[in-house]
């Protein structure tokens, strides 16, 4: 998917569509709340019915909910986890939706401003200074790459692939931090393998799994069926099959 992707709003809900969709929020929380039941009411109804409106899918509801719990559960707070604690949470996962999606326009690249005069050698070190930890991302992407490749059950060619990759990986993680031109052609090797990793995960994946990831995504986006052109709707549906496979197969994202 590139960066710029298709400004859409979702379709406007039903209110029993809405009222439905707030009752699944509740019964998720309740179950990650160890059974406690929560009430979504008031300000927290309020906090759902927006998220219902805006077309966020449950599945992203949920994920959101979860990176919450972890903070929640780490801390010294011993009460249950109310709903509008998790906004941001489920706002930001939902923006990295729809930006992988193609639902919104907008680039990631760091921007630095700099005079006219500025050195371009010291312009490229700030920039560096502004992006992400190579190192840790690679550590990250070996970790999870290395327990699913350690899932007997998935198809062999799938693991040895993954095997490969790491490799690959590894020997990139483990050589001196890179800067300017050099980094950059490493996070474009990294991008190239994100979609080749994607590609075999399609190639090799069952027909019952491939076909429930479909009948998945078409749910997550059916809100904006009626907003997306055709080619929009099937280029928006690819990219949340490979995301929906990614999360049911625990594979990490290569690209930085």
């Amino acid at each position: 998917m590139s960066d710029a992707g298709v400004n859409v709003t979702p379709a406007p809900r039903p209110a029993a569509e809405i009222g439905e969709y707030c009752r699944q929020v509740e019964d998720y929380l309740t179950r990650v709340n160890a059974g406690h039941l929560v009430r979504i009411v008031g300000p927290g109804f309020d906090v759902v019915r927006q998220w219902a409106e805006d077309g966020i899918p449950l599945r992203i509801v949920c994920r959101g909910i979860d990176r919450k719990l972890e903070r929640h559960d780490a801390g010294p707070a011993r009460r249950p986890l109310r709903i509008e604690f998790c906004a941001s949470d489920v706002r930001e996962v939902h923006e990295q939706w729809r930006r992988a999606v193609g639902l919104t326009t907008g680039r990631s690249a760091v921007e630095v401003e700099t005079d006219p005069g500025t050195n371009p050698d010291t312009a490229a070190a700030a920039t560096d200074r502004r992006r992400p930890s190579l190192t840790k991302h690679l550590e990250r992407v070996v970790e999870r790459l290395s327990r699913t490749a350690g899932r007997l059950e998935l198809p062999e060619r799938l693991r040895e692939g993954i095997g490969t990759m790491l490799v690959e990986l590894g020997a990139m993680r483990d050589t001196k931090a890179a800067r300017g031109a050099e980094r950059d052609q490493r996070e474009a090797r990294l991008s190239a393998m994100d979609r080749e990793l994607l590609s075999l995960v399609r190639e090799t994946c069952a027909a019952d799994l491939a076909a429930t990831v479909r009948d998945d995504a078409e749910r997550d986006l059916a809100v904006y069926r009626g907003r997306l052109t055709g080619p929009a709707w099937t280029q928006a549906v690819s990219a949340t099959v490979d995301q929906l496979l990614r999360d049911r197969l625990g594979l990490p994202t290569i690209e930085l």
